[in-house]
This record gives structure tokens, sequence and C-alpha cells, in this order.
């Protein structure tokens, strides 16, 4: 004899049924033949994981460079579902001059005795748009949401990002491109009296290329 189930566990399990419909129906993929989830190591083999950085200040321009390292979980069928962690160690930052290097990681800017690392926890993408798909090759345009950490302050931002997925059998390859840019007063970097404002912006253009593969 079948037992009729309340009507209220019977309401709850409707719901339940149509919210996991709705996290279906908003899930964006790259409409190609690989399922499920992808762990991404970054492989400088596959391509140059690298971020560079732009000052632009009324008495001086700098211009540099960082690696990136990192990982992080792709699945090509809910792109919104991405996780990971990327970190730009500082010791590794490059401007080109050897005695700027060196005033870079000192406590009067990153302190890098302190604050090895900079890092972006990835928690999910969103407003995922498919822009191309076909030949085993698939881009996507979203946000990277997450927490953003830089001189022992962490703050929870978002960066606009591109997501390239490649179908290649046994490592299928992805690559991301993002820009955005870092407000120097927002991580209490304030440099000697001065500096910053003159010879160094009060906001820093960043942009990072990563590359990567499930079979890395």
């Amino acid at each position: 004899m079948k037992i009729p189930l309340p009507r209220t566990i019977l309401a709850s399990l409707v719901l339940v049924s149509i919210l996991f419909a709705q996290t279906d129906a908003f899930a964006t993929g790259f409409n190609l033949g690989a399922k499920g989830a992808k762990a991404i190591k970054l492989d400088n083999k596959i391509g140059n994981n690298q971020a560079q950085f732009s000052s632009k200040a009324p008495l001086e321009d700098i211009n540099g460079t960082a690696s990136v390292n990192g990982s992080f979980t792709l699945d090509p069928t809910n792109i919104e579902a991405t996780i990971g962690k990327i970190a730009v160690p500082v010791n590794t930052m490059q401007t080109g001059i050897e005695l700027r290097n060196k005033h870079i990681l000192g406590k009067d800017w990153l302190d890098e005795e302190s604050y090895k690392d900079i890092t972006f926890d990835v928690k999910k993408i969103s407003g995922v748009q498919l822009v191309s798909s076909g030949g085993g090759k698939g881009i996507a345009k979203g946000m990277a949401e997450g927490t953003f950490s830089l001189h022992g302050v962490t703050k929870t931002l978002s960066f606009p990002i591109e997501i390239t997925y490649i179908e290649k059998g046994g490592g299928d390859l992805v690559m991301i491109k993002t820009e955005f840019t870092v407000a120097l007063k927002d991580y209490n970097i304030t440099g000697k009296k001065g500096i910053v404002g003159s010879k160094v912006a009060e906001t820093i253009s960043v942009k990072v290329s990563m590359f990567g593969s499930t079979g890395a």
C-alpha cells in the first residue's frame, strides 16, 4: 500500500526539483565533446604564464612582468562552476632596473618578506557568454569572482576573463586572459612620501595570460 506524502514534504520535493532544473538551465558550456570537471594546472611548457603591470605617472612610466602559478577546476559543460587559486610570487617582479626591483620588494612597497604572494581565489564565473564554438575549440567570456589578496589585505573582487578551451584528446588545453586595475591605497601600499602620484601611478594596470592542460 502506498502511503501519501504530507503536502509540506511534497511541496519541498517539487521546489528542490525546480531549483536543480534551474541550475542546469543556467550552466553554460563550450558545446564540445569534453564533459565533467577537469583539473587544470598552469604549465609554462604550454605558454608563458605571466602578469604584466603598468604604472603611468606624470614623472615616469614603469612597465614590468611577474610569473604566475596555480591550478583550477573547470567543467567544460558548466563554466560557471569554475574554482581555483592563482598566485603571483612577489619576488618574480621585474621592471628592467635592478635597483627598482629591490625597492618594489621593500617594506615601503610590497614588503615581500612579509607577503610572499599576490593571490586570487576563484569562487565562480558569472555572466558567462559563449563567443564561439567549433572544430574542437570553444571561447567564452565572463567575470571571475573571488577574493584578491595583496600586501596583507583581502578584498572581494571580480575580473573580466576570456577562456579558450581546445580539445586535444589526452590533454585538453586551456588559455585564460584578463585585464584589471589595482588602486594602491586600497591595499595600504603607500611607498615613500611623495612618490605615489608623481613617479608611481595611484592605480596600476594589470594584464594576465595563463595556460594550462588537463594532462599537466
